[in-house]
């Protein structure tokens, strides 16, 4: 992107782009504790930061590398003009959320920190941009394209723009909640494991919901971590899990 569109874009009321760490402070929803656990592992000793805050529409998918190959230098112009006038920030409370990283499930295997019901931030995550990327150029850009044509003014306000975003959060948010809570939920699953347990029935589901991989048929398969595992110690799901 050239440095001539960072300088128009920075003018927009549209922000897409990350901005310090202010999607940290607005988050409000998901598991998004600022806390650390104390790790006492006989390796290392210290705290390590068990959450990472997830823009639900990715900076990259709401970027112009997602449009369409198709689309003209002037519909790209017609865009940008739309989204100029746009008042939406990406790292808007309602575009964010809290996930656990690999971490939360190793150092608090009994969910007392409340990691459950949500997929990991560190599984899976190219597909699930892969898909919301799709989504975006059907949902959105071809949207504001096929509004034009039909000369819709109305549904290319600054308004009606900004509610297709507003409605692509709260689409992806509510995937993520739910994902994390599939086949039982994360917490169930990673009881499972821990028990050593063979259940047919969950050795080929109990990894799903720890993914963000939409759809579910495109998670990636995972091996069930050692019966008995020492959670600390083997760092349960680290490996199994990435």
């Amino acid at each position: 992107m050239s440095n001539k569109h960072m300088e128009e874009a920075n003018g927009w009321k549209f922000k897409r782009n990350r901005d310090g760490d202010k999607h940290e402070k607005n988050c409000s929803d998901g598991y998004y504790r600022t806390l650390t656990i104390r790790d006492g592992t006989e390796k290392t000793r210290g705290e390590r930061r068990v959450t990472e805050i997830h823009h639900v529409l990715c900076v990259h998918a709401c970027s112009d590398e997602t449009f369409p190959p198709t689309f003209t230098q002037e519909r790209i112009g017609f865009i940008h003009k739309l989204l100029a006038i746009t008042d939406w920030d990406i790292n808007g409370s309602g575009n964010n959320i809290g996930l656990p990283k690999k971490w939360a499930y190793v150092l608090d295997p009994g969910n007392t920190t409340q990691w459950g019901g949500l997929p990991c931030h560190q599984v899976d995550h190219d597909i699930y941009l892969d898909a919301l990327e799709l989504w975006m150029a059907e949902n959105v850009w071809d949207k504001i394209e096929e509004n034009k044509q039909q000369k819709k003014c109305e549904k290319m306000a600054p308004e009606s723009v900004k509610e297709l975003f507003e409605c692509g959060s709260s689409e992806w948010k509510k995937f993520l909640k739910k994902r994390g809570t599939d086949h039982g939920g994360t917490k169930a699953c990673l009881d499972y494991c821990l028990t050593g347990s063979n259940d047919p029935a969950k050795e080929s589901v109990w990894h799903i919901p720890f993914s963000m991989a939409c759809p579910e048929s495109d998670v990636r398969r995972r091996v069930k971590p050692p019966a008995g595992a020492s959670v600390a110690r083997k760092h349960l799901l680290a490996a199994a899990v990435k």
